[in-house]
């Protein structure tokens, strides 16, 4: 059970604007203080199947949610001994991230190696050996993450030709609180019980969220090719009964649908097209919408989207006019990386990315709508053609020539008016 602790009597200004008050015993020191050595990494050569191979621990095993680096299989790199002595990692050790990272995930990163096996960690990274006599190594480990979650990291970085480097010179010059040892070790041992608690919690939900998006898929599965809707069937006058008659859909994975329905290829109710190519010289800080993939993704999500790109509303209104823009209704898809995100088009001035996303535009003479075409893509009818589709492929995407051969089940208006 986790133990109360006093909220301390008085408290201080620290002097330091990310650090605020602290208690009035507590001191505030820089790094370099605390600091003994920040020794740099070695990447070593390929791998030789002799005595001097030896695990190689890259920024890439960082496990960035609980700030650890856990027992897995290793990169594997040859250094001889002599070259990597300072360099073995011992459990519990602070590695350092120096180089490489972006804007939304700096450099300057550290995490604890928890793993017992002997290895080195990569030129990218340092080790950071703390003075034990004023400092705990745990205590220090969450007073890193702070530094980092309050982007105050951000001042020690230089950035050229977009890799971040982080200056150790002035990352030694951060100031932080610093309580007695003793101090330190309660608060190391609470946030590690605390965060132990919190990741079970999190785990858990991620699990309850991955079951319901499994049952969301066969629920809408169950709905778009067989009309069933809970314990009911939607009959072919769109009436839900007990009971509809069934028929092979010659389609082995697919099964029985309704007898009243019809499987399908896209190319037979819709026009399959892209963009047209917009060139980053087009590119304006304002003006209408220019989304690509992660835009659409978020659109699909129900979720706001600010594009990044701008086109003018000239050029627009010149690609309005020679090749059409999506309209109300039309289709969007993802189509390379994470694909099959559907965003259904709602009217607003905007448009897109050719190459990384596709757009359905339905026949005026079907009348299957754009929001039954969006579930069919959310269900394992459509997710299981197009991983079919890839398989064996290092790049995913989703083709127009593929989409055009996609399948879905065709009912009649009463049913797929009620998407």
């Amino acid at each position: 059970m986790m133990r109360e602790y006093k909220r301390y009597d008085e408290y201080k200004d620290s002097g330091v604007e990310w650090i605020g008050t602290i208690p009035n015993e507590w001191d505030v020191e820089r790094f370099r203080t605390l600091t003994k050595n920040i020794q740099n990494g070695k990447w070593g050569e390929e791998a030789q199947n002799n005595s001097d191979d030896i695990y190689c621990v890259r920024v890439a095993d960082y496990n960035r949610e609980k700030n650890i680096v856990e027992d897995q299989e290793f990169t594997i790199r040859n250094l001889d001994k002599s070259s990597r002595e300072e360099l073995l990692l011992e459990k519990d050790d602070l590695l350092l991230e120096k180089s490489g990272g972006g804007d939304k995930q700096p450099v300057g990163f550290v995490a604890q190696y928890k793993s017992e096996k002997p290895a080195i960690y990569a030129n990218f990274m340092a080790k950071i050996e703390p003075r034990k006599e004023y400092i705990k190594t745990d205590y220090l480990k969450y007073v890193n993450v702070s530094v980092y979650q309050k982007r105050e990291i951000l001042k020690v970085i230089n950035q050229t030709t977009g890799i971040q480097n982080l200056d150790t010179k002035r990352y030694l010059e951060i100031e932080c609180p610093l309580p007695s040892k003793s101090e330190q070790q309660k608060i190391a041992s609470y946030l590690d019980q605390k965060t132990t608690e919190i990741d079970k919690i999190i785990n858990k939900k991620e699990k309850l969220i991955d079951n319901l998006e499994k049952y969301k898929k066969s629920v809408i599965t169950e709905a778009v090719t067989k009309g069933k809707l809970g314990d009911k069937y939607l009959s072919e006058d769109g009436e839900l009964v007990d009971e509809i008659e069934m028929k092979d859909s010659g389609v082995e994975w697919i099964g029985e649908i309704p007898e009243y329905s019809d499987v399908i290829p896209f190319k037979r109710i819709s026009i399959i097209t892209s963009a047209k190519r917009i060139h980053e010289k087009d590119y304006r800080d304002k003006g209408i919408p220019f989304y690509r993939s992660k835009e659409v993704a978020r659109l699909s999500k129900r979720l706001k989207a600010e594009a990044r790109n701008y086109i003018s509303k000239e050029h627009f209104n010149k690609i309005k006019n020679r090749y059409g823009i999506p309209e109300k209704g039309d289709i969007l898809i993802t189509s390379i990386g994470t694909i099959g995100q559907v965003w259904v088009c709602d009217g607003r001035d905007f448009y897109y990315k050719d190459g990384n996303i596709t757009q359905i535009i339905l026949e005026s003479n079907n009348y299957i709508n754009s929001k039954f075409i969006k579930y069919c893509f959310d269900s394992n009818l459509i997710k299981k053609q197009y991983k079919k589709m890839s398989a064996g492929s290092t790049l995913q995407a989703l083709t127009i020539e593929k989409i055009k051969e996609l399948i879905i089940i065709q009912s009649n208006k009463k049913i797929t008016s009620i998407a």
